[in-house]
């Protein structure tokens, strides 16, 4: 609850609050102007066979504001846009973020991991018996001129069983690392 006491006392969010709520107006205006252009140039298209070149820098660089816009009033940015910085170039492209470094646990803070439920192995079955089921080619019934359905022709092979000794078997003579013991 004190966040909550000092985010409603900061001077920070309440301004951060009317510069949003003038962008969200401003959003209201650049999507006007937005309409205003696609009818202008479909008008352009009718008579020319071709967009207007300088309506299109325009509506590109209104596009590019009403992003910056966007990721402003929504808080994925805390760049204010124009007037506060330049106004986007005509030719400005949509630029990616760049890919983010992997994201790292810290084992000590790290939530619990839930013990998993116990696999049972077939004692009846080895690893080397699996053998894939067989291929099922699906009945299409034809209707006249319809289409030929061919199979897909994808095997699906399943995973052999994963087999683990006994519980009851220790090997107190086991090493870490050298496979003769399973360790949750």
């Amino acid at each position: 609850m004190n966040a909550f006491k000092e985010n409603i006392t900061s001077a920070d969010f309440w301004l951060r609050l009317i510069y949003t709520l003038l962008f969200a107006v401003a959003w209201q205006v650049v999507e006007v102007l937005l309409a205003a252009i696609l009818v202008l140039q479909i008008v352009f298209r009718l008579f020319t066979g071709e967009p207007n070149g300088q309506l299109a820098g325009f509506g590109n660089s209104l596009s590019q504001y009403a992003w910056q816009m966007g990721r402003y009033v929504t808080g994925a940015a805390e760049e204010k846009p124009w007037p506060f910085m330049e106004w986007p170039d005509e030719n400005a492209e949509w630029q990616p973020r760049p890919a983010q470094d992997p994201v790292t646990v810290d084992p000590a803070h790290a939530a619990p991991v839930p013990p998993a439920a116990p696999v049972v192995p077939d004692t009846n079955a080895s690893v080397a018996d699996v053998t894939p089921p067989p291929v099922v080619e699906p009945v299409v019934e034809e209707e006249p001129d319809a289409p030929v359905v061919a199979p897909a022709g994808d095997v699906i092979v399943p995973e052999p069983p994963v087999l683990r000794p006994e519980d009851e078997i220790d090997d107190t003579d086991a090493t870490p690392g050298d496979g003769s013991r399973l360790k949750p």
